[in-house]
């Protein structure tokens, strides 16, 4: 035991002293939080921007009806996100985003007037054209004339305002007055709850609280896993191990070097969760997401825990793998079979938040080999499991932790002194049979 702590001491020493460390501490935190701070940042600019568009109806009235019901429809989206965001105080200057669109109605409705308007949007002298014909109406289909043809939000909002256009006037020829249409319109709010009456996160919250740690949890137990292959690789390639061994058991060797590196991510993990605490989700995101209560609630606790575990299991086998390796080519070539089972959650995450308890989610979570990342994404999504399965999952990733560590300390007493032959499938079967 004493040798096993003596060798994790100094793993984590050597690597928590190097630059990289405390360049990639600083560098992904910042790399994760740009790719959340400048995107909104860019669509804020874009959104505060004033626009100028043409509504081209076969009459004024209806023209008018859209241009009032464009901008209707921006107030009543910029209020709901002030709902959500709750500031304390909003400075002046409105809501968010409303007004940003100044509308013309037009009534000329030839094909030279449009393509003369094309133009216009062609040359950046108009943001947008709707082309909002009796006959395009009549048959549902309204063209959008606009160069920003993959703006989701500003085509939904159109396409919004268009139909809310359409039901205000069909309504108000049928006697409706505009209290009655307006309350008719009205959006209601959908509160989720579970049936013993708890409601659940938002599904921004939702998303938050998954999908960021999970990359965090993916790319710390793939990375360090990766470097306790490397550092056996690089000790076996010196000819260091054949001294190392003279004093400590290969099992304790290989057990040391899994708890050094596994302190050094926990590490590394705790200075990006301070200072996460320290910064307001709502800054990062604008979705009212609190990083404090993410950081003290029961997700940084699970993350913990399946952290420790993914990460023993992954770098295990991947020790195995620098054991009976003699080349970084060998090692990268072999590592690919072991990454596998990480990439899996990678491509379930969107149906294992929409689907929590679906048969697939619940399987995908008590899979050992996937269990790790598919488990913690049930934890922070908007439906948990029930303690029996999150004790069943763990429990299960823990008897499979014991037995691939014994298979692989195996694999790894023998094949650490192993050089100069790539192993075959049937030597490595002699090498745990005879270990």
């Amino acid at each position: 035991m004493r040798n096993m702590l003596l060798i994790a001491r100094r793993e984590y020493l050597e690597r928590i002293r190097t630059k990289a460390f405390l360049i990639m501490t600083i560098l992904i935190p910042a790399i994760m939080g740009g790719s959340l701070v400048l995107p909104a940042l860019f669509i804020k600019k874009s959104q505060d921007k004033l626009k100028h568009l043409v509504v081209v109806a076969s009459d004024q009235r209806t023209g008018n009806y859209m241009a009032e019901q464009i901008n209707q429809q921006r107030e009543v989206e910029g209020r709901e996100k002030q709902q959500a965001e709750k500031p304390q105080a909003r400075p002046s200057g409105g809501l968010p985003g409303a007004g940003r669109w100044t509308i013309d109605v037009d009534t000329n409705t030839s094909e030279s007037n449009r393509a003369a308007l094309s133009d216009k949007v062609k040359l950046k002298l108009l943001d947008g054209v709707i082309w909002a014909t009796a006959e395009n109406l009549s048959a549902r289909k309204v063209p959008f004339i606009t160069r920003d043809v993959s703006s989701f939000e500003e085509n939904m909002q159109v396409q919004r305002s268009i139909t809310r256009a359409l039901q205000r006037d069909a309504l108000e020829a049928r006697g409706f007055s505009d209290a009655e249409i307006e309350n008719l319109q009205k959006s209601i709010d959908l509160n989720p709850e579970s049936p013993s009456g708890v409601q659940v996160k938002s599904i921004e919250s939702t998303i938050f609280t998954s999908i960021f740690p999970l990359m965090v949890l993916y790319m710390s137990v793939l990375l360090y896993g990766i470097n306790v292959m490397n550092a056996v690789l690089e000790e076996k390639s010196s000819r260091v191990m054949e001294v190392v061994l003279s004093s400590v058991e290969p099992k304790y060797l290989m057990a040391g070097k899994l708890l050094g590196v596994g302190a050094v991510g926990l590490t590394q993990i705790f200075i990006w969760a301070a200072i996460g605490a320290s910064v307001s989700g709502s800054a990062i995101m604008g979705s009212g997401v609190d990083l404090k209560k993410i950081v003290g609630g029961r997700e940084l606790a699970f993350f913990v825990v399946f952290y420790l575990l993914g990460y023993l299991l992954y770098s295990a086998m991947y020790a195995a793998v620098g054991a009976m390796c003699n080349s970084q080519q060998e090692a990268q070539q072999l590592s690919q079979l072991v990454t596998m089972p990480l990439v899996i959650p990678l491509f379930l995450i969107g149906y294992i938040i929409q689907y929590p308890g679906a048969p697939l989610s619940v399987a995908a979570s008590l899979f050992p080999l996937t269990s790790p990342l598919m488990m913690y994404a049930r934890i922070a999504s908007v439906q948990p499991p029930g303690w029996k399965e999150i004790a069943l999952s763990i429990a299960l990733l823990a008897v499979t932790i014991y037995g691939v560590v014994l298979l692989c300390a195996k694999i790894y007493r023998v094949g650490i002194l192993m050089y100069g032959k790539k192993p075959t499938l049937p030597e490595i079967v002699k090498w745990i049979k005879y270990a």
